[in-house]
């Protein structure tokens, strides 16, 4: 379960991800699924494959709080952890 304060966070994050897609945040939630593992954010697509701007996108959307892409896994879960420094 995540702490409440880290639960703001990741709704503040969504919100910024969608914004910056320019995406509604029901479309936002219906073709992206954030999930919390440990200290790294998993972020699944659901329903398509995003285009090469919109990843570029989503990535500068993460690095606004401190999350920085580390891998993604069988093409759909793109991986961010949080930069040590800030930790």
């Amino acid at each position: 379960m995540l702490e409440p304060k880290f639960a703001n966070t990741l709704a503040a994050i969504e919100l910024n991800v969608a914004r910056k897609l320019n995406w509604d945040y029901q479309q936002f939630k219906t073709c992206l699924n954030f999930t919390v593992n440990k200290e790294a954010i998993e972020i699944e697509s659901n329903t398509k494959t995003l285009t090469e701007s919109e990843v570029q996108t989503l990535k500068k959307a993460l690095l606004d709080y401190g999350f920085q892409y580390k891998k993604t896994v069988d093409d759909c879960i793109l991986v961010f952890e949080q930069d040590v420094e800030l930790r």
